[in-house]
């Protein structure tokens, strides 16, 4: 069973609480619900799209929109060049005073679920005893309207969900995983993170007055060894680029939520796209490479996150969290209840040594740490090229030396990390011909057509999570079923198949014989890759 409802109203209009009401609503029964909430960057004068997509199965999203509320000719006339509206009810003319718990009523009835539900969420709701009457009163004309439905969701068919949006799970699980340090400058789609963040006392929390200043109290609070995040988006996080730099050469770490999104110079900042990736992978002057994790599902977001704060800790060296906008701002239900929590891991930490050498050559390549005060733990993180002790030096071997320690870090990383419990990738359907490659948000919308249309192709699906450092295996893996493989369709949300460059280069996939059929898919007009995309 699946069925989608769409909601279209003016941005000035009290309409987001409600439309979360009937999400909780619909997870309390456990269905899988999907939340996504399209909205124009001009805001005032505009309309806002609520959708829920409601299954027994799994996630999914479709341009097809079973139900669509409108609260005038605009939101139809807007909607239905990007959307498939198969039944439409316009309630420009409505007889009530709430229009959003009007078509509440008609949302209800279309599937079969008992009014009595939605009066008791309601009464539990509000506490104004006006409204909640005349709310009462429009939510009873709408259910008594509509006569039949096709869909019957009348049955809580097994234990409630927890319904959260995604800059919420990753909030919380950060916190969870030991945050201790937050800063950040309000920027969509990363800002509604700082809402979740404030509300917890054990986290600092700073709003700076640019992310310049972001960054480097960052660096500060790791330098202090207080376990650190910041959340920004496109070009707010470029004018972060030198203290990654600074970062990287220093080895004082912190992790980098990058939630992308179109560019604000088009007047679109407020829609999905995937075009900061390469970006990330080199986001800075320099030599100066990153990891770079692409979490793919809410799962993902829980154990990624541990490992993002931890390997931060670890290895000493800036992690990249890859959101985008869809995945920032939509909704959806989880189950968390299964989910196991790494140890919290920071590192090695020294106490006190004598003739401490912050910057050591060890066999792993990383040197031991010491917090500001430790006795005889005295350093400078200085920008400046330096020997063991920290002191500025420019002779050659000792630039080859560091030079090596930075990036052999890496190496340490990729050995210890990519093991038979750890890839850097997800194989779905490992035994059929035909691949889709994709990252993010995306990979929910090929597995729900990986398992409604499996008699459309023999398809399966590489998911990369890990974008840097790569996990080799997978080259070595397509090298041995290269006879194999009739094709690779990248799916990307964006124009110059930066995902595409990426897998194809590593896994040398550009050479005459090794090239399979690639194909793509690429979708850059603002909104999230469909069902009907793929097909």
């Amino acid at each position: 069973m699946k069925v989608s409802i769409a909601f279209s109203w003016p941005a000035w209009t009290w309409v987001n609480t409600a439309w979360l009401l009937l999400w909780n609503l619909l997870s309390s029964k456990w269905y899988h619900i999907l939340g996504d909430k399209e909205y124009a960057s001009i805001i005032k004068w505009d309309n806002n799209d609520f959708i829920i997509y409601v299954s027994d199965e799994n996630l999914f999203i479709s341009k097809k929109l079973d139900y669509f509320f409108a609260q005038d000719d605009y939101s139809v006339s807007k909607n239905e060049k990007i959307y498939d509206l198969k039944n439409i009810y316009n309630l420009k003319s409505c007889d009530c005073k709430y229009k959003n718990t009007f078509s509440f009523g008609a949302s209800l009835k279309v599937l079969w679920i008992d009014i009595q539900e939605w009066i008791d969420l309601i009464n539990k709701t509000f506490e104004w005893k006006p409204s909640l009457d005349q709310n009462l009163i429009d939510l009873q004309k709408w259910y008594d309207y509509i006569d039949t439905s096709t869909f019957d969701l009348s049955s809580n068919i097994w234990n409630p969900k927890e319904f959260k949006f995604w800059n919420q799970i990753i909030g919380e699980w950060a916190i969870a995983s030991g945050l201790e340090w937050y800063s950040a400058y309000p920027m969509t789609p990363a800002s509604s993170l700082i809402d979740v963040i404030v509300q917890d006392k054990n986290v600092i929390f700073f709003q700076w007055e640019d992310e310049i200043a972001v960054a480097m109290s960052m660096l500060g609070s790791k330098f202090a060894w207080k376990r650190a995040m910041c959340g920004t988006s496109w070009w707010w996080f470029a004018l972060m680029s030198e203290s990654i730099s600074f970062s990287n050469q220093t080895e004082i770490w912190w992790v980098y939520i990058l939630s992308q999104r179109d560019w604000p110079s088009t007047w679109t900042p407020t829609f999905t796209w995937q075009w900061d990736f390469k970006f990330s992978l080199t986001p800075t002057f320099g030599e100066t490479s990153p990891i770079v994790i692409a979490p793919s599902s809410y799962e993902d977001w829980y154990t990624l996150i541990w490992k993002a704060l931890n390997r931060s800790d670890i290895y000493q060296h800036p992690v990249i969290f890859l959101l985008d906008k869809q995945y920032s701002e939509s909704y959806m239900s989880i189950d968390n209840s299964k989910f196991k929590a790494e140890v919290i891991n920071r590192g090695e930490l020294v106490k006190w040594k004598e003739w401490y050498k912050r910057y050591e050559f060890t066999k792993s390549w990383i040197s031991p740490y010491t917090i500001p005060g430790t006795e005889n733990g005295e350093f400078i993180a200085s920008s400046y090229e330096h020997d063991e002790y920290w002191a500025t030096n420019e002779e050659p071997d000792m630039k080859k030396k560091m030079m090596e320690k930075r990036f052999k870090k890496m190496e340490t990383f990729i050995q210890k990390e990519f093991n038979s419990d750890f890839y850097g990738y997800e194989i779905i359907n490992p035994e059929a011909s035909s691949f889709f490659v994709t990252f993010g948000f995306n990979s929910y919308v090929l597995k729900s057509f990986w398992a409604s249309a499996k008699n459309l192709g023999d398809y399966w699906i590489i998911i990369i999570k890990i974008m840097q450092p790569f996990d080799m295996r997978l080259k070595t893996r397509l090298e041995n079923n290269k006879k194999n493989i009739q094709s690779l369709t990248f799916v990307e949300m964006n124009y110059t198949w930066q995902l595409q460059e990426l897998v194809t280069n590593i896994c040398l996939l550009n050479t005459p014989d090794r090239n399979p059929k690639i194909k793509n898919i690429r979708k850059y007009d603002l909104y999230p890759i469909f069902e009907e995309d793929i097909i």
